[in-house]
């Protein structure tokens, strides 16, 4: 079973804001690694200095606590701002607290994210859904062999599939995350030429 990737042809960019430096670095290469272009922030003062001299990234992902200004003010100055108001945020705190979820909500956050909850590839996945760029995952199957099968029968029982349009043994499980979480299931059939085998 082979597995590729169809992502987007456009970087895109991503503010992250937290004082803890560690945290920072971590997030920081897991979205690079993902492909997108990363700023970082030490704080809200820091990431309202870099929004004020013109730059504009295409999501911000900010902490809640942190010296000279917090997060929740990076946001309300945002708001303020015509040009950065529609900038989609993510919030993410250590602490998950249901009055720091009120005030996301009440800040029109896009997302309150609980840190060391919610995995560091679903981060990713979510601030990637923020930036419109929804990526969906190809699994290469060939019929007949290993769990192929099986698994084509169960998706036909649930209508994904039609098993009498594949004409050939080759074909790819299609999964396109959502933003609600989940993914949509479809199967997809490609000329031998783009397999690559």
């Amino acid at each position: 079973m082979i597995m590729e990737n169809t992502m987007p042809d456009a970087q895109k960019k991503l503010l992250i804001v937290d004082d803890d430096q560690f945290l920072r670095e971590m997030m920081a290469a897991a979205f690079e690694q993902d492909g997108f272009a990363v700023t970082v922030a030490a704080d809200g003062q820091e990431a309202w200095d870099k929004l004020g001299v013109g730059y504009k990234p295409d999501v911000v992902l900010t902490g809640i606590l942190m010296p000279r200004m917090s997060g929740f003010d990076l946001v309300r100055n945002m708001q303020a701002d015509p040009k950065l108001a529609p900038l989609p945020v993510a919030i993410f705190s250590h602490r998950g607290r249901d009055e720091d979820k009120q005030t996301a909500k009440d800040l029109n956050a896009d997302e309150f994210i609980i840190q060391g909850v919610v995995p560091l590839t679903e981060i990713v996945r979510r601030v990637r859904a923020l930036t419109g760029d929804v990526r969906a995952y190809r699994i290469y199957l060939k019929r007949f062999h290993d769990d192929a099968e099986m698994l084509l029968q169960t998706l036909a029982a649930q209508g994904k599939v039609d098993l009498a349009e594949l004409k050939d043994d080759t074909c790819f499980v299609e999964l396109t995350p959502q933003k609600e979480g989940g993914f949509a299931v479809k199967v997809v059939t490609q000329p031998k030429t783009i397999l690559g085998s």
